[in-house]
């Protein structure tokens, strides 16, 4: 509870970030930041190789892998990150989106600020350090906050400002986690054997993470390359609305796996409780679609009015996306793992495909519809792979 209410807080102050640089820097300005943003996430979960997770539960069980390799393969991975962020957006950014050289050098090292920050964690969870966990994510962001609302207050807020000001949150935070972790680890180790260990044992983890993120953000990408920057300035604003009732589903999801691993929920009752929890997620998202907008445009300003029609669309889609949630959280809890893969990456083929046919004439919401058929894809893939296990566990 302690590390997801941190969460909620940095989630908070991440919105607020973002609703002060939509007023003060209009559509195309917020597009730039969200589009870096993108390819940052993106590179993170590549150059991850699922390392991150694989490393983590092998620390965790004692399996030969040990803290300080782990920590190695972390080093090497950051140059990789750098090398991969400088190319992107030094050749897409400028080229494609309009960003500034020092906009591009700023992404760069948010890159790497994010990438080291995102690895760090699993570090500490396999030290076992869960509470430092949220601390991170706090100082990631709430350091970034205020000096943004005082670079706007005095009219000097810029891309670049946003993006260096969101780097120094994630280096803080990154920081802080190097600083629990050194104090625990004599010193880190370059073991390929133990390296190539991890990275067999973490392919399949990408596979469902990396699809799942293609999935949640192929479609800014998309509209950042084909469209305009102002097009994915408001597209972004839509779906931060759409998507803030995530926040309150996914640490259920976490207990759901959690008690259905543990027992503590029987095969028999999982149905019954999924329905339930998908029906109250279900009319959270409702009220989204109907008073969505409204708020939303008195938040941001009328220079995002075409968000109005794309918010009831997202909503739906994330409705479809609930049941995909509910579905992968029982094929985790039931310890079916090699299902994870497969309805993310079937639902990222959907999306990318589909944006890279409809956005350049359909625009934003043509992308929201494609987000619809998307999500409905992995729901159904993940939802009849929960439903054999489920069967097969009866």
């Amino acid at each position: 509870m302690v590390v997801s209410s941190a969460r909620l807080l940095s989630a908070g102050c991440s919105l607020l970030v973002a609703v002060v640089s939509a007023r003060v820097l209009g559509p195309a300005g917020r597009g730039e930041i969200v589009f870096v943003m993108t390819v940052t996430m993106l590179g993170s979960e590549f150059v991850s190789l699922g390392a991150n997770v694989s490393g983590r539960i092998q620390i965790l069980r004692r399996s030969g892998v040990q803290i300080e390799d782990y920590l190695g393969l972390v080093a090497v991975l950051v140059g990789v990150q750098a090398i991969l962020m400088s190319l992107v957006l030094g050749l897409v950014g400028g080229l494609a989106i309009g960003l500034t050289p020092m906009g591009c050098g700023l992404g760069v090292l948010l890159g790497i600020a994010m990438f080291a920050a995102h690895m760090l964690v699993d570090a500490a969870f396999s030290l076992r350090r869960t509470l430092e966990t949220g601390i991170r994510d706090l100082l990631i962001g709430a350091v970034p906050l205020l000096p943004v609302i005082v670079l706007a207050s005095i009219g000097h807020l810029s891309v670049e400002g946003v993006l260096g000001l969101t780097a120094a949150g994630y280096l803080t935070g990154g920081g802080y986690l190097t600083f629990v972790v050194a104090r625990r680890v004599h010193s880190i180790r370059f073991s390929s054997r133990n390296w190539a260990t991890i990275i067999r044992n973490g392919v399949p983890v990408l596979g469902g993470t990396f699809g799942q993120t293609l999935a949640f953000r192929a479609d800014r990408l998309a509209i950042g390359l084909l469209a305009t920057s102002a097009t994915l300035g408001v597209f972004s604003v839509s779906a931060t609305a759409a998507e803030l009732p995530r926040l309150l589903l996914l640490p259920v999801t976490q207990i759901l796996a959690n008690r259905v691993a543990e027992g503590r929920i029987p095969v028999s009752g999982i149905r019954r409780i999924v329905v339930r929890v998908w029906a109250g997620y279900g009319l959270i998202l409702l009220l989204v679609a109907l008073v969505g907008a409204p708020l939303v445009l008195t938040v941001v300003g009328d220079a995002f009015a075409e968000a109005r029609d794309t918010i009831a669309v997202l909503a739906f889609s994330e409705a479809l996306l609930g049941i995909y949630f509910l579905s992968v959280a029982v094929l985790t809890g039931l310890a079916n793992f090699r299902s994870l893969p497969a309805p993310a990456l079937t639902g990222a083929l959907f999306i990318l495909i589909g944006d890279l046919l409809v956005v350049a004439s359909h625009s934003s919401l043509g992308a929201a519809w494609v987000r619809v058929v998307g999500f409905g894809v992995m729901a159904i893939v993940a939802l009849l792979s929960a439903r054999n296990k489920v069967r097969e566990n009866a």
